[in-house]
């Protein structure tokens, strides 16, 4: 009985797994899926999560994370989903358990926003894409602030977001795909 339970664990792993990378490959032909695919791809770890616990879902991550920054040649979408995107589902969990609303929203941005100068640091920086560096310096900083408010807004839907979709799945999805025999 355990080693089938085993079998399961690393099955729907594997499946979930692939299911993100595939979806971070596809973000890769559509320049605007550039933050979209690894928001989606992130959510696609949730079910191994929730069936089997954070460790697997983070181990699901590590692999993704580390495949994705090989085989993924948009390499800001790659680092958004390394640094953000892909284990914010994971962390929302004990993001959640801060009973004080304010702090925990101080959380919530604080992790974005560090995350999205992580990931421009190193894509600007430390290893420069030579398009994303012309992009910036070709843009001014008061509308670079602008994006950054902006996409605290958007973080904070998608934190909404990732919040239904997994009370989603819990009721209604995992009822049916994963059912007693």
């Amino acid at each position: 009985m355990r080693r089938e339970a085993s079998s399961r664990r690393i099955a729907l792993g594997g499946v979930f797994g692939a299911l993100s990378l595939v979806i971070l490959l596809m973000g890769s032909v559509f320049p605007a899926a550039t933050f979209v695919a690894p928001a989606i791809a992130g959510l696609a770890i949730v079910p191994v999560a929730v069936e089997y616990g954070i460790r697997s879902g983070a181990a699901v991550y590590g692999a993704v994370a580390l495949l994705a920054l090989f085989v993924v040649p948009d390499k800001e979408m790659s680092m958004f989903f390394i640094f953000l995107l892909g284990h914010y589902p994971l962390a929302k969990v004990f993001l959640e358990r801060i009973r004080n609303k304010a702090l925990r929203l101080a959380a919530k941005l604080a992790i974005f926003n560090v995350s999205v100068f992580i990931v421009y640091g190193l894509l600007l920086v430390l290893f420069p894409v030579a398009a994303l560096v012309e992009e910036f310096a070709d843009t001014g900083q008061a509308f670079l602030g602008i994006l950054l408010i902006a996409g605290n807004i958007t973080f904070l839907i998608y934190d909404m977001a990732v919040k239904r979709l997994v009370a989603y799945y819990c009721a209604a999805l995992r009822p049916r795909l994963f059912r007693q025999r």
